[in-house]
């Protein structure tokens, strides 16, 4: 089968009524979907604007790590958010993201994925799925968001890089067979309006019991990079804000609201 790309016409008729998605800025090539999303929001882009694009020459991911993004495999997405937000609160995004981002994926794979905190989607330990937030904030309110996502769709592990292939998986890897990249965003798109709704009308309190039940490292000691610093502890899960909970050697639950966070065997 020959990869396409993506066909967002599909995606546009089965949308009606939702904040997300509101317009499609659709590129073959880009150097970044979340630079160029950042552009457009300082340009006074509306709430659920979507930038997608079927490859990434410049594809970020955390603590500016490459995100490799060959054509028409995967799924390369930023949107532009204006959460009614203050502030502290807008970590809780990407804790939200990442819960219908796990729902939408459960749907296509043969087994349920796993969180890892705070924006990574795994399957038996690999790397499914990416989450970048970046956020504009002024003195008292949040200005904007810029949500990006990217998915291993249909991508073959001969297609991936030499070094990320013990640490990175695909959908199509772990079902055996390709999937509609259309139905897996149409369906990602409904599923993050609607956790979004329920993160600005009720918290993070709410989602957080189905965040916790994708967390696949409780119980397991985990390394926490902190800029500088170094920490060690078992993962006990999350607060009701979000922060990762983890119990030092010492048995004392630490709160740790940032940092890279790996699990020590």
């Amino acid at each position: 089968m020959v990869d396409l790309p993506l066909d967002l016409n599909s995606i546009r008729q089965r949308l009606a009524g939702q904040r997300l998605g509101t317009e499609f800025h659709y590129f073959a090539e880009i150097g970044s979907t979340n630079s160029h999303a950042r552009r457009l929001a300082e340009q006074g882009a509306r709430q659920g604007e979507l930038v997608v694009a079927d490859s990434q020459t410049d594809g970020r991911g955390r603590l500016g790590r490459h995100w490799v993004s060959p054509p028409n495999v995967n799924l390369y997405i930023s949107f532009v958010l204006r959460p009614k937000l203050p502030p502290a609160r807008a970590p809780q995004i990407t804790l939200m993201a990442a819960v219908a981002l796990a729902e939408t994926l459960q749907s296509f794979l043969p087994a349920p994925p796993s969180i890892k905190w705070p924006n990574d989607i795994t399957v038996n330990g690999k790397k499914l799925a990416g989450i970048l937030t970046e956020v504009n904030c002024g003195t008292d309110s949040v200005e904007f968001v810029i949500l990006g996502i990217g998915v291993n769709v249909n991508y073959p592990v001969d297609l991936m890089p030499e070094e990320i292939r013990q640490r990175a998986t695909s959908v199509l890897v772990e079902r055996q067979n390709k999937v509609s990249r259309e139905d897996l965003l149409w369906r990602l798109i409904q599923d993050l309006d609607r956790c979004y709704g329920e993160l600005e009308v009720n918290g993070f309190a709410p989602l957080a019991p189905r965040w916790e039940a994708y967390f696949g490292w409780r119980g397991q000691r985990m390394r926490i990079e902190l800029l500088d610093q170094v920490a060690f502890g078992i993962a006990r899960g999350i607060d009701h804000d979000g922060a990762l909970l983890l119990e030092d050697d010492h048995g004392r639950l630490q709160r740790v609201i940032a940092g890279d966070v790996t699990p020590v065997s």
